[in-house]
């Protein structure tokens, strides 16, 4: 029966390339494609005959053919954005599924027998949606999906393999469309991720894109409605960007409608050019610290992962940023597909990884909606977090909550996730009702129980109290877009608090800058940036000049506090 078991194998479904790799030997090997090429282009396109081309075949149509290719699609899994190629619309998930496809088959002709299961690795910030989008394109590729392994976290497994010593290290890591941050902590064999942070919409890309616009923008007489013209201009502008990483002056030169165009690029320019995405790089940089509670001095090294990393750039961002040079010996391109090898190696318990453990903690915070009395009024939409962010996986926690209202005969549960104190800023994940008792206003209390797996499974429980039923929700649900209607009630919201205190400037800068810092801390002081912002908004709401102002000068003095004491 053994011997008839699938092999797993360990696959980075990246933004710009993807891998497949395998645990043999003691080691996570590459598996090569069929032109040999160790990484395979994430590009689908369609041939002029209609036949369908994933990888080189279909990068190299991206400039000559723009509307028969697609590339840089995984941003988007988990959406409703749907992509056309010749007469058919495609979702990101279906497109991946092409890529994972031929991974799959490339991994069959190297192991000699057919392959079903697969470790494949997600950016640490891809929330619930795209996890779940994953999943689905390896389904649709034929692959039985065992793990989904956040991408920092598999390049802490690959050094952490090569390098087998007790040290504390943080992951960098920017591929094609999205950076991740991990802290992790590597003692006795146990590697164990921190903390995480990242965005989800900054990779590579982006830096191509800022290139393109400052093209653009020294000659405006180029049209930016030229399907083939953007494109040509894109390849130019990656082009330029490689050219910087190996020196300090880059030059391009295209002919359009018979006019001749030429663009020199310093480091320094290309420097300015992306300010702001440099400055974007620092924020998952510090929470990820935070949270782990760790300082920058204590850590032993700093990883770089992705090969957006290879830009002189952001190289000397992180040198400035830790004040040491980063380590990136593993080839950052390849990393994350080893550390999926080496998961693949985990699942299938390989004898030489029996001292390797590896813990992960949730990327995002999980919890319900809940409402507020406020004196005589009661306010929903308020989050309240059951799993933070940064918690262990596996994890199960349960809370009780009370019913508001006097004969309530029924509870909404509705479970969602993000650091926001507003569920309206949070993702909706899935929900439920379930039937109370009709009592008093808090007579009857729920106990609910989140329990989220390492297979990234999110299962709710609801027992009332001194009742023995249950009622079970497996979360599963994949929220799409906002509907038109969705955003018109959104729009009708704003619109009411226009003579609102709450819309002078140094009120609202003060709620923004209370949710943000709630969504940067935990615990305890979580909880007390929550009451006082919740005394604010009270005073906002009934509009009394008087308790605003004291309400505004003691939240400005909590976080004030909370300020000094990190």
């Amino acid at each position: 029966m053994a011997e008839n078991i699938s092999p797993i194998i360990g696959i980075d479904l990246g933004t710009s390339n993807s891998a497949v790799t395998c645990f043999s030997q003691g080691q996570p090997q590459l598996i090569n494609g069929a032109q040999g090429e160790r990484l395979t282009p994430s590009v689908v396109g369609l041939d002029d005959m209609g036949n369908v081309l994933v990888g080189e075949a279909a990068k190299a149509r991206l400039v000559s053919h723009p509307h028969l290719s697609i590339a840089s699609f995984k941003r988007y899994m988990g959406t409703d954005k749907t992509f056309t190629l010749g007469d058919r619309q495609f979702r990101a998930e279906e497109l991946s599924a092409l890529v994972l496809r031929k991974l799959k088959a490339d991994a069959e002709v190297a192991l000699g027998c057919s392959v079903t299961r697969a470790a494949i690795t997600v950016p640490a910030y891809f929330n619930d949606s795209q996890r779940k989008a994953v999943k689905a394109a390896g389904q649709l590729a034929g692959l039985e999906v065992e793990r989904l392994l956040n991408e920092p976290t598999a390049a802490s497994l690959a050094y952490g393999l090569a390098d087998n010593n007790e040290q504390k290290f943080l992951v960098f890591d920017l591929g094609g469309g999205t950076f991740d941050v991990s802290i992790v902590d590597m003692f006795e064999g146990v590697i164990e991720v921190r903390a995480s942070s990242g965005d989800a919409w900054l990779g590579g890309d982006d830096f191509t894109e800022a290139i393109r616009q400052w093209m653009m923008t020294l000659y405006p007489v180029l049209p930016s409605d030229n399907p083939t013209l953007l494109a040509e201009l894109t390849y130019l502008a990656e082009d330029l960007k490689y050219q910087l990483s190996i020196q300090d002056l880059a030059l391009a030169q295209l002919t359009y409608a018979g006019q001749e165009f030429s663009w020199e690029l310093s480091s320094e320019l290309f420097s300015e050019c992306c300010s702001g995405l440099l400055s974007r790089l620092k924020k998952p940089v510090v929470q990820a610290l935070q949270d782990a509670q760790f300082d920058a001095n204590e850590l032993d090294h700093v990883i770089l992962v992705g090969g957006a990393t290879r830009m002189p750039i952001v190289r000397q961002l992180a040198t400035r940023m830790f004040g040491r040079f980063p380590r990136n010996e593993l080839n950052p391109d390849e990393v994350v597909a080893l550390g999926a090898g080496i998961q693949a190696g985990l699942i299938a318990e390989d004898r030489a990884l029996d001292d390797i453990v590896l813990t992960d903690v949730m990327p995002y915070s999980l919890g319900i909606e809940v409402a507020r009395r406020h004196g005589e009024k009661i306010e929903e939409g308020y989050f309240s977090p059951l799993i933070e962010r940064n918690a262990f996986v596996p994890v199960s926690i349960v809370e009780s909550f009370s019913t508001l209202h006097d004969n309530q005969s029924r509870i909404d549960i509705a479970v969602y996730q993000g650091e926001a104190r507003r569920v309206s800023d949070n993702l909706l994940l899935d929900s439920m009702s379930i039937s109370v008792p009709q009592r008093k206003a808090g007579e009857v209390s729920v106990d609910v129980r989140f329990t989220y797996t390492l297979d990234g499974i999110l299962e709710v429980q609801c027992n009332i109290s001194g009742e023995a039923a249950t009622s079970t929700m497996i979360v599963e649900k994949a929220p799409g877009s906002l509907s038109p209607q969705e955003i018109a009630e959104r729009l009708k919201q704003l619109d009411s608090l226009k003579q609102h205190p709450r819309d002078v400037p140094a009120n609202r800068q003060l709620l923004a800058e209370a949710g943000l810092r709630y969504e940067q801390t935990l615990g305890e002081r979580r909880q007390m940036i929550d009451h006082y912002t919740g005394l604010f908004e009270q005073a906002l709401n009934r509009q009394d000049t008087r308790a605003i102002v004291t309400a505004r000068d003691v939240l400005r003095q909590v976080l004030d506090q909370l300020d000094d004491g990190m």
